[in-house]
């Protein structure tokens, strides 16, 4: 088969897959919303990223979904990290940690809207997310600028 044969195969397939399995709204909508807000986020606070998450190991892609049990994750910025557990159960239960241990706002956000709860003096905190989709932490400690968590498909 030639290139061109190729490419109007492909495009034929993704036509088809189109009809029969299309990507939900909701799915396109976080997507682009996330893909707005990138910017926006690094030039309002910092951004923790992703250094370690327990469903990859080295050899495979961060965001790789794993065998199941809790997933922990670490998340670090310049100034603040922030340590997550993720229990899946009809919903996902969150405890997380900032690290140095500091009073903060944590505000959970997901594609339903921003859930807020307090971290205590030693930095813990917990909460309920949805089962499924995109979700970002941001913590706002007492005295210091705000950081916010990369985005992340639960």
């Amino acid at each position: 088969m030639t290139d061109a044969e190729l490419d109007a195969m492909e495009a034929q397939l993704r036509r088809i897959a189109g009809l029969v399995d299309p990507v939900p709204e909701s799915v396109v909508a976080a997507a682009r919303a996330a893909f707005v807000l990138r910017r926006l986020d690094a030039e309002l606070s910092e951004v923790a990223e992703l250094t370690y998450d327990s469903w990859s190991d080295d050899r495979e892609l961060v965001g790789v979904r794993g065998p199941g049990g809790a997933r922990q994750l670490t998340f670090e910025g310049a100034t603040i990290a922030v340590e997550l557990e993720v229990a899946a159960g009809r919903r996902h239960e969150l405890v997380g940690q900032i690290v140095p241990p500091q009073r903060a706002e944590i505000m959970i956000t997901d594609q339903r809207g921003s859930t807020v709860v307090e971290a205590d003096d030693l930095g813990r905190f917990s909460a309920v997310v949805p089962l499924e989709g995109p979700v970002r932490i941001r913590c706002q400690p007492q005295d210091a600028a705000p950081t916010d968590t990369e985005w992340l498909v639960l």
